[in-house]
């Protein structure tokens, strides 16, 4: 891959995530991290995590509970990007 194509492929990314810290508002984001296919988002609350996930379309839960403190990372896939947004633990209802 040339490397023209890698850095159009990284502005993209840049270009997804600045449209999704617009969408969801700024003051509510504290650190994003991203590669050329991923962004990875996490909210200065996380208890925001899940609804800043649902307005950026991310809607698949994984639950690390092993962690400390657990969390929930919400993925989907944005403009063809893999978005992950973290969230505090998600209280899963057994049916």
């Amino acid at each position: 891959m040339t490397t023209t194509r890698l850095a159009d492929q990284l502005t993209f990314a840049m270009d997804v995530a600045a449209e999704a810290i617009r969408a969801v508002g700024p003051e509510h984001i504290e650190i994003v991290t991203l590669t050329r296919g991923r962004i990875c988002v996490q909210p200065v609350d996380l208890n925001e995590g899940e609804q800043i996930a649902r307005i950026l379309g991310c809607d698949l839960p994984l639950d690390h509970r092993m962690f400390v403190p657990g969390h929930t990372l919400w993925t989907g896939v944005v403009d063809g990007l893999e978005v992950q947004v973290r969230s505090v633990l998600r209280q899963v209802v057994a049916r």
